[in-house]
């Protein structure tokens, strides 16, 4: 019993070329991430449309209105 609870604490030994997995882990997920980067700034960069806007300030009227949470109150 004792043998199998030290074979359990033991790190795993990676295998050879595991190092050449991990950068291309690596570098599939920065690449990843350059490209979800480059996507949220030309969404970001958009203007906003002027029904949005006008969305926001009707709510935040209706929030200086009153104490009212809109939830079924």
């Amino acid at each position: 019993m004792r043998g199998l609870m030290d074979d359990q604490r033991k790190p795993a030994e990676s295998p050879k070329g595991s190092e050449r997995k991990d950068d291309t882990a690596q570098g599939a997920s920065n690449a990843i991430g350059r490209r979800l980067k480059a996507y949220y700034e030309d969404v970001a960069s958009e203007p906003v449309p002027d029904r949005f806007l006008s969305l926001l300030d009707a709510l935040d009227a209706a929030e200086k209105g009153g104490p009212k949470s809109g939830m079924g109150d």
